[in-house]
């Protein structure tokens, strides 16, 4: 590894604050995976990221995105390149020779993190299909990508790619060491302390059910849940029967289980404060 790539001491424990941070909004996979792509962006001076979940990948067939945490868009980016790019990368993801040349890599290396300019030359790169339907009227051009396998669920793996906006600087080989780290540290998490995308959220849940869930997850009894929301007990015990359906759970014990079997904290992102 060059010298310049080498992570340094407080890279690492940015790192691990960072896992931290999505393990308390663990229970919530949209709010964990959008932290996450926020914070990555941030350490490697990104404007723009999507960093999500995928099955069945196929270079050469198709995929299913699960589910995608993004952020940048505040900085003015076009939606319409970037969610035709989602669509076709399932219907195939060698739809782009930078793709193709990525996946090529991937199999020879794990996890294997590399920039655009890894990839394919400037002059080459303009004429390309992700050049011209998505970069150029998006307006992005460095990138980096980033797959990684989920060793708690075959057939999943995580899919970062995070880029600059146009004219920007190429990504660096310690961004790309950085990228690739906290990857690394996250993908093992998912389906135990980060929770999956197609799992049942609490965020899914209604305001009013999300309001009585956190009472019951903060120890409150029906009764208790119900003076502080200023609802009745039974429109409370209503509720409960909600969230135990919908958690696939019959008691609250099993409910309070399933938390702290996944260790999940107490910051909730769902919660309407």
């Amino acid at each position: 590894m060059p010298r310049s790539a080498r992570l340094r001491l407080g890279d690492l424990r940015t790192l691990a604050d960072v896992v931290a941070e999505c393990r308390d909004l663990g229970d919530d996979p949209a709010a964990w995976w959008a932290h996450f792509t926020r914070r990555v962006c941030g350490l490697v001076g990104a404007d723009f990221g999507g960093c999500g979940e995928i099955a069945d990948l196929r270079p050469d067939g198709g995929s299913t995105t699960l589910g995608i945490g993004e952020w940048g868009w505040e900085n003015g980016f076009d939606r319409e390149p970037w969610e035709w790019s989602v669509t076709q990368f399932d219907i195939d993801p060698g739809y782009s020779e930078l793709y193709r040349r990525y996946f090529l890599r991937l199999a020879a290396d794990a996890g294997v993190c590399l920039a655009r300019t890894d990839l394919m030359a400037d002059r080459e790169w303009t004429r390309s299909v992700s050049y011209q339907r998505v970069s150029e009227p998006m307006g992005v051009d460095h990138y980096v990508w980033c797959v990684r396998g989920h060793p708690r669920t075959a057939g999943r793996s995580g899919m970062m790619v995070v880029t600059r906006a146009a004219g920007g600087r190429d990504f660096t080989a310690r961004d790309k060491a950085l990228v690739r780290e906290a990857h690394a540290w996250v993908a093992p998490l998912v389906g135990g302390p980060l929770a999956r995308f197609g799992e049942p959220s609490p965020a899914d849940l209604p305001p009013r059910v999300r309001r009585v869930l956190k009472c019951l997850l903060e120890g409150d009894t029906d009764k208790q849940a119900a003076a502080r929301l200023g609802l009745t007990r039974h429109t409370v015990n209503g509720y409960a029967k909600l969230i135990y359906s919908h958690f696939a759970v019959e008691s609250r014990a099993e409910l309070l289980a399933r938390w702290v079997k996944r260790g999940w904290g107490g910051r909730f992102a769902w919660a309407d404060d």
